[in-house]
């Protein structure tokens, strides 16, 4: 491209509609033409990579596919063309009806903000897996706060779809149980973080919980 024309070329316009972006937390994954990409964000109107996947040479206006994968909504198959090439990578414009839909990337960007959102401003409880005196010696809860929480799945539990909805009881032990109602948002490692409908816990849930867990020297440990 001539210096004259790179100026006067259409760019990848991020003002245009809300895009999700990988900020503070792991990019997300492209897998194109075999090669795994860093996104870096992803909209209607196109996505990035940073960097650009070494092993190959990339052109202008090259047309490539893969397979994005969005934390709440699984593996998308993606087609488009290569817009932009610098030092930073790739951005990609879609080609085809192969690219996620509005509502799919309104959940990612969603469900990025409120992540976001809940490390700076809910301070989250780690709980100990073994309880001191339970009757059931483990707790499948790794840690709470008053907007999400994050569980370790049993043995044999399958893990739910990243997007898909909870609803019931998380019961920690035979005096402890916990209504959830949200929506998963991470899972990895057999874990699994959920967002929690509004108003989430409450203050008074959460005191219960300190004190359950972490009662003060002397106390008893909540029986």
């Amino acid at each position: 491209m001539t210096r004259s024309g790179r100026w006067s070329e259409p760019r990848l316009d991020r003002r245009s509609a809300a895009r999700a972006e990988y900020r503070r937390t792991a990019p997300g994954l492209l897998v194109l033409e075999g090669f795994r990409c860093a996104v870096r964000d992803v909209g209607p109107g196109g996505l990035r990579v940073e960097p650009a996947p070494a092993g190959r040479a990339w052109e202008l206006d090259q047309l490539v596919g893969g397979d994005l994968y969005l934390r709440t909504g699984g593996r998308v198959a993606v087609r488009g063309r290569i817009l932009r090439i610098d030092r930073a990578g790739l951005a990609l414009v879609p080609e085809t009806g192969d690219w996620p839909d509005a509502i799919s990337i309104e959940l990612e960007r969603a469900a990025l903000v409120r992540s976001h959102q809940e490390r700076r401003s809910a301070p989250r409880l780690p709980l100990p897996v073994h309880l001191p005196g339970a009757v059931t010696p483990r707790t499948p809860l790794r840690d709470v706060s008053a907007t999400g929480l994050r569980y370790a799945l049993a043995p044999l539990e399958q893990a739910p779809a990243l997007g898909s909805r909870l609803e019931g009881d998380l019961r920690l032990d035979q005096e402890t149980v916990i209504s959830v109602r949200g929506r998963v948002v991470r899972q990895g490692g057999r874990e699994v973080s959920v967002a929690l409908d509004p108003p989430g816990l409450t203050a008074e849930v959460l005191a219960l919980l300190r004190h359950r867990f972490f009662p003060a020297a002397g106390e008893p440990s909540g029986r």
